[in-house]
């Protein structure tokens, strides 16, 4: 599910600063269990495709946000 995500992203079907589908959506979509989705979101994140914004779901990064080192600000 990762890779296919990643994949997404990479084709322009999810763009940056999109919202993705929540991880209640993912489960259905792949037929997965809740747990497994939350890691994959998890590993997204870590891995900066994604950021999520509480109460308000997850969002794709910008090229520059994924190549930004964690703690470094742009100026």
């Amino acid at each position: 599910m990762r890779d296919i995500i990643v994949q997404r992203i990479e084709a322009g079907q999810y763009k940056a600063g999109q919202r993705i589908p929540s991880v209640i959506d993912l489960t259905q979509e792949f037929g997965i269990a809740t747990q497994t989705a939350q890691k994959v979101m998890n590993a997204l994140r870590k891995d900066r495709w994604i950021r999520t914004e509480r109460g308000m779901g997850s969002f794709v990064t910008t090229a520059e946000e994924r190549t930004t080192e964690a703690g470094e600000t742009s100026e």
